[in-house]
């Protein structure tokens, strides 16, 4: 896992979206091989994100390892299969569009779009106090914008309406996995696992 490409691939996706898509549409990357040395690696980041901001700002609570491990598990959870299901949604949506039907380029598209999601997630976990940081990861509709057209072949006439269900769909599918998140971590809590350790 070479973690400087993984650096430099996510501040140039966010710095500049326009120029890396078009490094990024020539690379023959298959999906499993990007979800493994990318996706896996940011999400990681967010997990461990999360175990930081949990024992650095929750154990005041009387929160334990139990469930600062819960929650980092849950974490991890939700950004990976949001992006996952993202991915195999959008995948089929395409032809509707007049883009490219092809599932290794929807998960390169959505796995990128995801990074400022990713790092966002990363920081708000962090500091949680700072939670309000995660709106940032809105800025991964902006990525799936610029995207499109490289990656999937998206038309520009379609583009506009691609992006927009696409984004729905992206939301729709995290949310129920943030409330499955939250429903989970409350009942752990309820349970008195906090206690455990």
């Amino acid at each position: 896992m070479d973690f400087h490409a993984i650096f430099n691939r996510a501040k140039n996706i966010i710095v500049n979206p326009l120029e890396e898509w078009h490094l990024i549409k020539d690379e023959a990357f298959e999906k499993n091989e990007l979800i493994r040395n990318y996706a896996i690696p940011l999400i990681s980041l967010c997990a461990i994100a999360s175990i930081i901001g949990n024992v650095i700002f929750s154990f005041h609570y009387g929160f334990s390892i139990a469930y600062v491990i819960i929650t980092a598990i849950i974490v991890f959870i939700v950004a990976f299969f949001g992006m996952y299901i993202s991915a195999i949604i959008i995948n089929e949506l395409a032809p509707g569009f007049n883009s490219k039907q092809d599932i290794n380029s929807a998960f390169k598209l959505v796995i990128y779009s995801y990074t400022a999601f990713y790092i966002a997630y990363a920081i708000a976990n962090l500091f949680p106090p700072l939670s309000f940081i995660s709106i940032l990861g809105l800025y991964g509709f902006y990525l799936l914008w610029t995207g499109a057209s490289p990656i999937l072949n998206t038309p520009e006439d379609k583009k506009a309406g691609f992006v927009i269900v696409s984004a729905l769909i992206i939301i729709i599918v995290i949310i129920p996995i943030l409330i499955l998140g939250a429903v989970l971590t409350s009942l752990f809590i309820g349970t008195g696992i906090k206690s455990i350790f």
